[in-house]
């Protein structure tokens, strides 16, 4: 009997230690969409059109003055890659990026410093009072437009076209206003 009551407590004591170590809910990581950048932002312009003449480019890491403009950040330490969709017309203020990190440990941090150091007067005579970062796994995208145009589009819209795009759930979205 003795024999008996001690391997039940082995067994119950295996138990729990085993799932104490597997992962929790916590630690999962979500995993955002595969494909290039440009090729993400061509999906969330399937969910939702902007109604702009655009151009999506792939952004050069290496150029400085180009991550600030764009990214809003000083040094591409934590991207792994990124493109740009603007508006054709300059006096539309329409910028919207989307960026793939490194290591997804660091998208909430290049969100917060993309958001906090993007430029939303970087057109001469018009503004971006519309911002909006929301990220998804190792993915992160900065919309911003101005509100003047919001008949056409909104940043609400293309964050819930992001969302669609990652499968209905996103991990983070940050708001700046103006």
């Amino acid at each position: 009997m003795f024999k008996k009551i001690m391997s039940m407590m082995m067994i119950a004591v295996l138990v729990i230690g085993l799932g104490a170590c597997s992962k929790s809910a916590k630690d999962t990581v979500t995993k955002g969409p595969e494909g290039e950048p440009g090729d993400i932002i061509n999906k969330i312009y399937e969910q939702k059109d902007p109604g702009l003449k655009l151009e999506t480019t792939k952004l050069d890491l290496t150029d400085s003055d180009k991550l600030k403009y764009y990214l809003g950040l000083t040094d591409a330490s934590l991207i792994k890659e990124a493109a740009v969709s603007e508006a054709m017309i300059t006096s539309q203020a329409y910028s919207l990026v989307l960026v793939r990190v490194k290591d997804s440990k660091d998208t909430e941090k290049a969100a917060k410093e993309m958001l906090d150091g993007i430029d939303q007067r970087k057109w001469i005579c018009v503004m971006a009072d519309d911002l909006k970062v929301a990220a998804c796994g190792d993915i992160i995208m900065l919309i911003m437009v101005q509100s003047q145009i919001a008949d056409t589009v909104t940043s609400d819209q293309l964050v819930d076209a992001f969302k669609i795009v990652c499968g209905g759930k996103l991990d983070q979205t940050l708001a700046k206003d103006e």
